[in-house]
């Protein structure tokens, strides 16, 4: 008996286009940005006015709406706008509501049903009601303080609440205030605010902006003192109910180097967490650490270590001035900086093992005056789907000893990767489903978030590819890169 095995096979397949992403970009100078990054170049989608003179904060709501703050004029009233985002990122105001002067810094409650912005030269918090389409109502509560304040007059003549962060419960809402060096802490009920304690932050360091991160040890939340350019951590416990917090390290915004001598004085702005929770950054304004024409100023990288102690690394350049406001992508690729004296958002392609970025940007993009704010839009309505057939014949002929006997067995599978965006800026699911013959079992296999961000991201797929390795949680991304 004579045996020969044939294998013919065709592949068909659509290559991922490595589409740009948005972000939003806010200003002291009046204008609302939409940019589209793509990994390489930064291009203008549209521009809005409906949150001047001085749109500085703004704060997504999945991927449907966005709430923007107006600090409003220096003596004035300051607003909060919101707004329905469009299939290309741009922005259509919906409506807006009055409340307290410097309304820099807005957070929405963790069931989506209000509002909470600090008001800087107001002296307060306020609270709006936000209806499930996104429509705002007028202010329902309002908390103002005359208390005593830091030692440092010239920056803590009053209170001066700089952020409002849900805590990773949702039961609790932090208010980072300046000028008082507290943390005011409110519980938060179905729609609203209750007073609940306050923490004495180190005197004169000046409570700015805070991070919460979930580690192997528990909820630690990470504190940045503007004043005295100061890192703060605290382990947050829930004792029956309640919530506590514990200072278990402090140390400069600078690490072992040392704070510039300027006039004036240097000041830290922002802390960002990388997605796999192994690296944090802070932004130092006006410190030029790195010589040149112009000079530029610092973001210091840290290793979080498995305690929740922070590790300085180095000091990396920030690509210019005045980094008010920076933010790493879903994927922890990239990082964007707001640079408010430099008029630029600068981005940095970031090591995702190392946690450093080199000192030159992929790219930049020259922003109205005053760019204080710069968000990415995950989760992207039109994002890459890719939709693979693959078929294999494999015939099989066997000729026997009688001539008029021949006997052919084919084989076809075909493979089908169907991609679906979710709502949420953060879940994103993934399907394989393979539809062979009878007898070859089917799998379906379902990515997990920290896998569903990459693909979106491009480290499995799209742009920039680097390879497994640089998933967060140590995640492998084949499954969606076969």
């Amino acid at each position: 008996m004579r045996f020969s095995t044939k294998i013919a096979a065709a592949v068909l397949a659509s290559i991922p286009q490595a589409l740009g992403v948005r972000l939003y970009v806010g200003t002291t100078s009046g204008p609302l940005v939409t940019i589209e990054f793509n990994g390489a170049s930064v291009s203008q989608i549209s521009t809005d006015s409906n949150a001047t003179p001085a749109p500085t904060w703004q704060t997504l709501v999945g991927t449907s709406f966005l709430v923007s703050t107006n600090e409003g004029p220096w003596n004035g009233q300051g607003s909060v706008v919101s707004y329905s985002i469009g299939s290309t990122g741009q922005l259509t105001k919906i409506n807006s509501q009055n409340g307290l002067n410097g309304l820099l810094h807005a957070s929405v409650s963790p069931a989506g049903n209000f509002v909470a912005a600090a008001a800087y030269n107001g002296h307060g918090v306020v609270v709006y009601p936000l209806s499930s389409s996104g429509v705002l109502s007028s202010v329902s509560q309002q908390f103002t303080y005359n208390t005593p304040t830091g030692p440092v007059p010239n920056r803590q003549d009053g209170s001066h609440p700089h952020q409002v962060i849900f805590d990773p419960t949702g039961k609790f809402l932090f208010a980072n205030d300046l000028g008082a060096d507290l943390i005011r802490i409110y519980s938060v009920n179905n729609g609203g605010l209750t007073e609940y304690t306050t923490v004495t932050a180190p005197p004169g360091s000046g409570p700015r902006h805070g991070i919460f991160v979930e580690t192997s040890v528990g909820t630690i939340y990470y504190l940045v003192g503007e004043v005295g350019n100061t890192i703060i951590a605290y382990k947050v416990s829930y004792p029956s109910g309640g919530i506590s917090l514990t200072s278990f390290q402090q140390v400069s915004s600078y690490g072992s180097a040392t704070v510039p001598a300027k006039n004036p004085q240097p000041t830290a702005a922002e802390i960002q967490i990388s997605p796999d929770k192994k690296f944090a950054y802070v932004s130092n304004r006006g410190d030029v650490s790195f010589a040149g024409n112009p000079g530029q100023d610092s973001i210091s990288a840290w290793k979080i270590n498995s305690d929740g102690t922070l590790q300085f690394i180095q000091l990396l350049k920030a690509g210019g001035s005045t980094p008010r406001h920076f933010s790493l992508d879903p994927s922890g690729q990239y990082v964007a900086v707001a640079l408010q004296y430099t008029n630029r958002i600068a981005f940095f392609r970031r090591d995702a093992t190392t946690g450093l970025w080199p000192d030159t940007p992929v790219a930049t993009w020259s922003s109205p005056n005053g760019p204080v704010c710069v968000q990415w839009l995950s989760g992207l309505g039109s994002t890459t789907t890719t939709t693979t057939t693959t078929s294999t014949t494999a015939i099989i002929t066997t000729t026997h000893s009688s001539p008029s006997v021949r006997t052919t067995t084919t084989t076809t599978t075909t493979t089908a990767i169907i991609t679906t965006t979710h709502s949420s800026p953060s879940v994103r699911t993934t399907t394989t489903t393979t539809t062979p013959s009878s007898t070859t079992p089917v799998r379906t296999t379902t990515t997990t978030p920290s896998q569903q961000l990459q693909n979106q991201w491009g480290q499995c797929g799209g742009v920039g590819w680097t390879g497994p390795t640089a998933c967060v949680a140590g995640t492998t991304c084949t499954v969606l890169n076969p």
